[in-house]
């Protein structure tokens, strides 16, 4: 049967409907698992707007369409209401009796009415009105962005409530575009590899990787101007090696492109040398590790509000020595009390504060500031402090071709230093921030103290990892110790 998610799956890839319908998509992350659980808690308040409705979420398939036949004899208000018609099939997470007809709501954990909802309502419509009901007007319940937590959540005030009827009946397609997945689900042979911008957009699909693979080492597709690169791509050019002469690049693509076609790394020394030059000692290299929910969890918090729960901080004085300082919240409360305490005698000094990509560090300081005032005066300082080590690499003053266009630290590393995060336990951020949540937050994962030693090497290589790439950067322009 055709299902929304399956109707989903097909406006964005033929391949993807075909392995989802087959259930043989990779398995999901832990990060992905957690994406589910926070739509789930955020359903869970918007059916404490209702006082009298009645909930099939549970219910197996046959028992969920008989009871959805009952409830709406009755005219009840319904979460999860079935309907099967031909060979689709829909929940609705929402319907509400409106005179003769009915409204239809969609529950999203998301902060805004996003355009891929539309379809996604639009299909179930369609479905409801082809089992006989009046579909009068269409909804998007969604997160208040603005929301402060402050004891218990009252969901009037944590939910933002969006008409958009007009918008799902543009969608004129419907029928054309679910005959269509029907056909891809029913066929035999595996649909072609199709490689576009929606690889990526509403969300990177799970195939991506494996259809990725296919492509040429290094192709057009690490160039930094997606609108050069899709356009290269559409003319059927995959490898940059391949890129016609007299192409017009930006100056970092141009960079990217000698890189790969001479086999060798790029440096602008003087650019580098300046960005060294203007260091204050001794440097923190300082580095975040967060967690956030759909609805937060701790007071002085808002819906997916970055949360530190761990740092790592290596402090280097100018002839080369570091000592290391570090926090990781050992409870399932609010993390950030104990670590602005820590923090604020770590950071203590007039150096600078060294971190990798600082939009972040800097959002979360922000926000603290704002939630915990007594610490915006210090935290301001340190802001001030900040400089960011990504810089020469955004900037392409190095870029190695084994770097594949990106700037990431996880990329930058084994570049310049040859050393890499492959071998620990924990190697991705989101992996990090799930894992501590999942054993310290709500407890669902044991071994408690190996997760906890494996996120203090992750962590700690985040920021001895930038001490390796500065001393690299300093070797680069022959700069003496």
């Amino acid at each position: 049967m055709l299902t929304k998610s399956k109707y989903m799956a097909g406006l964005k890839c033929n391949r993807y409907l075909w392995f989802m319908d087959r259930k043989q998509l990779p398995e999901i992350s832990l990060s992905d698992k957690h994406k589910f659980a926070q739509g789930h808690e955020f359903e869970k308040y918007v059916y404490k707007l209702y006082s009298d409705a009645v909930n099939l979420a549970d219910m197996d398939f046959q028992k969920n369409l008989d009871r959805t036949k009952s409830a709406i004899e009755q005219r009840k208000v319904i979460f999860e209401a079935g309907f099967k018609v031909d060979d689709y099939f829909v929940r609705v997470d929402v319907l509400e009796p409106n005179g003769d007809g009915w409204d239809i709501y969609e529950i999203k954990s998301s902060t805004e009415v996003k355009k891929e909802h539309i379809p996604d309502l639009a299909f179930q419509k369609w479905i409801c009105e082809k089992a006989g009901l009046k579909i009068k007007r269409c909804f998007v319940y969604f997160l208040n962005k603005e929301f402060v937590k402050d004891g218990e959540i009252n969901p009037d005030e944590l939910i933002n409530k969006e008409e958009v009827t007009e918008k799902v009946e543009l969608e004129t397609d419907v029928e054309k575009n679910a005959l269509a997945s029907l056909r891809i689900i029913g066929a035999d042979a595996t649909p072609p590899i199709t490689i576009s911008q929606s690889c990526n957009n509403p969300h990177e699909c799970p195939l991506k990787k494996a259809c990725w693979g296919t492509l040429p080492e290094n192709n057009v597709l690490h160039l930094t101007n997606w609108r050069t690169y899709w356009k290269l791509f559409a003319e059927g050019i995959e490898d940059i090696k391949d890129i016609p002469r007299g192409t017009k690049l930006s100056d970092k693509d141009e960079v990217i492109k000698e890189s790969v076609e001479k086999n060798k790394v790029f440096v602008s020394k003087e650019h580098i040398k300046h960005f060294l030059n203007s260091l204050h000692y001794p440097l923190y290299h300082f580095d975040f590790e967060t967690i956030d929910t759909a609805v937060p969890i701790f007071d002085k918090s808002r819906p997916y509000q970055k949360i530190a729960f761990q740092y790592s901080l290596h402090i280097e004085q100018e002839d080369g020595k570091t000592e290391h300082r570090e926090f990781l919240h050992n409870r399932s409360d609010d993390p950030r009390p104990k670590l602005l305490e820590q923090m604020k005698e770590n950071l203590k000094g007039t150096g600078d504060i060294i971190v990798f990509n600082k939009s972040f560090e800097i959002s979360v300081m922000r926000k603290l500031a704002e939630d915990f005032p007594e610490h915006a005066d210090w935290l301001q300082l340190a802001i001030d402090r900040i400089v960011d080590l990504a810089d020469p690499f955004r900037a392409f003053y190095y870029y190695n071709p084994s770097q594949k266009g990106s700037y990431s630290i996880k990329k930058v590393l084994p570049a310049i230093t040859g050393k890499s995060y492959a071998e620990l336990e924990i190697n991705k951020g989101g992996d990090a921030s799930m894992l501590y949540f999942y054993s310290h937050i709500y407890p669902e994962i044991k071994e408690k103290d190996k997760i906890r030693a494996n996120l203090f090497k992750y962590c700690n290589l985040d920021t001895e990892g930038m001490v390796w790439i500065l001393q690299k950067l300093k070797d680069v322009i022959e700069v003496s110790k």
